[in-house]
């Protein structure tokens, strides 16, 4: 009996022991605690805060000799291709009926992971890769016909993987290749040599931050200079000059709108030629001298992807994930005045909406991939008037849903490539879309990177490799 007390209170005193630490341990005030220095506490003005200083093309390795670049039967130089609208138009017929085996692959190459799409210029492609050993970013030159890698310039860049690492598609003209890496350096080269003309890191150049998951921008090339959104602390675009670098012209970020992973939309809205940029708190324009037009801060998704699209003449449709769903922007001009509000704004449940890809428009017809959280339409591509959104017109069908994948137009049909790295083709005609055939082409999973297709050769990517395609219809004797 006594042996059983003895246990008893050996057992509470224990219980009280153990309670007495724990509350010690929580309100002990701990020195590996953070806390935030004053002026004059710790000499902390004093401090030189060491920054990665990154030597943007340092490196270059050359795995053939020099060749001239052949001409060949159409491009794409740039995202979204030569109209940087996502869509093939040159007459080239496509292979849309595969045996068992699938379509015809001419080569496969392996990547460092991400989801940077690439460029298909004059028999050659360029892809903006992450090489995961030398812990560098690359743009790498492949030869078209065979998958022969030519040439890499590098710099290296250590990153914490991050949903991949690599994420933008370069752009090409005047025989030069521009790219935009995950932390914002910028790195234009030779197309045939790949000599290095000159670097800019954005950030350092003028301020800001890169967004979470890493830079998710595409450069723009249009009329010899590159024009990227800087979200900077008093830039929000810049014009830089495609051979050289020196900034021609500065927008000022008057409404302090950061940098996203959207890229500059080029188009004649309201019968003036401008720049958009949509970036994290608002979306603003400038003419092609960096004159600012229009701002608008009515519409702040916390994550913001697609580029917009302009659906009439005077409507922007503007979309983005988590749960933004899309909005409808108004511009009207009187005089030199320009004016720029909300006219429709829904949820993804509501009507057209995407988180990553950029939709199409055709023939007045917008034409996306709906959003995880889109209900019953999650996944599918979707059909919808522009002159009547938000309806929804046609969907492909919950049969197969295509998650984040990218998707073009081509010989009159849809290309897209789903998460899992199938390709699927689909018509569409009288509103109703037609399933024509599917067959999978990457052998991973999250293939994301935009697609590339040029003279019947297409490109398409997962998380870790890269294949072409010959769809080319070969014309009968």
């Amino acid at each position: 009996m006594r042996v059983n007390i003895l246990i008893g209170i050996l057992r509470i005193s224990f219980v009280l022991l153990a309670s007495m630490a724990m509350w010690c341990y929580l309100t002990y005030q701990s020195p590996r605690e953070i806390t935030y220095a004053s002026p004059m506490r710790d000499q902390s003005e004093n401090r030189v805060v060491k920054k990665k200083t990154i030597q943007i093309g340092k490196d270059f390795t050359r795995f053939q000799p020099d060749s001239i670049l052949k001409p060949f039967e159409g491009s794409w130089p740039c995202f979204r291709g030569q109209q940087r609208d996502n869509v093939v138009n040159n007459g080239t017929k496509l292979v849309q009926t595969w045996h068992q085996d699938g379509p015809k692959v001419l080569w496969r190459q392996s990547l460092g992971e991400g989801y940077a799409g690439a460029i298909i210029v004059n028999e050659r492609v360029y892809v903006l890769d992450y090489l995961e050993d030398e812990e560098a970013d690359a743009i790498r030159c492949f030869a078209l016909q065979d998958g022969t890698e030519l040439w890499r310039r590098s710099y290296h860049n250590p990153l914490r993987r991050n949903h991949g690492k690599s994420r933008t598609v370069p752009a090409y003209a005047e025989n030069v290749v521009v790219t935009f890496g995950p932390t914002a350096q910028v790195m234009a080269v030779n197309a045939c040599t790949g000599d290095l003309l000159w670097t800019l890191d954005v950030i350092q150049r003028f301020g800001g931050e890169v967004p979470q998951w890493y830079a998710g921008q595409c450069p723009l090339i249009d009329d010899g200079k590159v024009i990227l959104g800087v979200g900077g602390d008093h830039v929000l675009m810049a014009g830089i000059d495609l051979h050289n670098g020196n900034v021609i012209w500065e927008l000022p970020n008057v409404n302090n709108i950061r940098m996203s992973h959207a890229s500059v939309l080029a188009t004649n809205f309201v019968g003036v030629e401008q720049y958009v940029y949509a970036g994290l708190g608002g979306i603003a324009a400038c003419n092609t001298k960096g004159k600012p037009l229009w701002e608008c801060k009515d519409w702040k998704p916390a994550v913001w992807a697609p580029t917009p699209v302009k659906v009439t003449n005077d409507l922007l449709f503007m979309t983005a994930g988590y749960g933004a769903g899309s909005a409808l922007l108004h511009v009207t001009k009187q005089g030199d005045k320009f004016t720029a509000s909300i006219q429709n704004q829904w949820k993804p449940t509501q009507g057209p909406a995407s988180e990553q890809q950029t939709p199409l428009v055709i023939d007045n017809t917008l034409f996306v991939i709906q959003p995880k959280d889109a209900g019953a339409l999650r996944g599918q591509l979707i059909a919808a008037d522009v002159h009547t959104l938000p309806t929804v017109k046609a969907s492909t069908g919950k049969q197969a849903r295509f998650g984040l994948g990218p998707y073009l137009y081509a010989d009159q049909a849809f290309w897209i490539a789903d998460d899992e790295g199938v390709l699927h083709v689909y018509t569409y005609e009288n509103q109703t879309f037609t399933y024509r055939v599917h067959h999978k082409i990457l052998p991973g999973v999250d293939a994301w990177g935009p697609i590339a297709c040029a003279n019947g050769m297409m490109i398409l990517r997962d998380s870790k490799s890269m294949v072409c395609l010959n769809l080319k219809k070969e014309t009968q004797p």
